[in-house]
C-alpha cells in the first residue's frame, strides 16, 4: 500500500530551544552542543540569563530597565574560538563578566556565535530576575511563559567525575 498523502508540509515543525546563558564556560560548552547536536535552521532559540537578586537596584530600576547590551558587531570564526574567547573575556571581569561596562556582553558574544553557527536560525535573548535562591524555579517558570520544548543547561562536574 502507498502512503496516504495529506497535502501536508512535510517539513520539521518549529521547534523552542532555551539554553540558559551566564559568563561561564559551562554555559558556552552547553549553546556549542545546542547548536551543532539539536539546533535545526526552522528553530528558534532562546538565550536566558537569570539575573542574581537585586541586580536591578545597582543602578537604580529605571537605569537597568533602560540599559542595552552592548552591540558587538557580526561574529568571525569559528564557534569554538568564539566560545573560548567568551570564557576568557568573562573571566577577566571581577564580577565574572557582569561588570558596569559590558553588563551583558557575554549575551551579545554567545547571540553572535549563533548567528554565525546558525544563520538562519531566530535567536532571542531573555533576562529575567531570579527572585530569593530558587533559579530553578525561575528557568522552569519561563520555559512554561515562553513555550519552550527543549531546554539546555550547562553542568559543572568534579575532576574526580571524569576518572570513573
Amino acid at each position: 500500500m502507498d502512503p496516504v498523502d495529506c497535502g501536508g508540509d512535510l517539513s520539521p515543525a518549529k521547534r523552542r530551544i532555551m539554553v540558559v546563558a551566564d559568563p561561564g564556560r559551562e554555559s558556552s560548552i552547553a549553546l556549542q552542543w545546542t547548536l551543532s547536536h539539536a539546533l535545526l535552521e526552522q528553530d528558534e532559540l532562546i538565550l536566558l540569563y537569570v539575573e542574581p537578586p537585586n541586580a536591578s537596584r545597582r543602578g537604580g530600576a529605571f537605569s537597568s530597565f533602560l540599559r542595552r547590551p552592548t552591540s558587538l558587531g557580526t561574529a568571525g570564526g569559528s564557534l569554538s574560538s568564539t566560545a573560548s574567547s567568551l570564557s576568557s573575556s568573562s573571566s577577566t571581569s571581577s564580577n565574572g563578566g557582569i561588570g558596569e561596562a559590558g553588563e551583558y556582553e557575554f549575551l551579545e558574544v554567545m547571540k553572535a556565535a549563533c548567528e554565525a553557527a546558525q544563520p538562519k536560525v531566530r535567536v532571542q535573548m531573555e533576562r529575567v530576575e531570579m527572585e530569593g535562591r530558587d533559579k530553578a524555579a525561575v528557568i522552569l517558570r519561563q520555559t512554561k511563559v515562553l513555550g519552550v520544548d527543549m531546554l539546555v543547561i550547562g553542568q559543572r562536574r568534579q575532576a574526580s567525575s571524569f576518572l570513573g
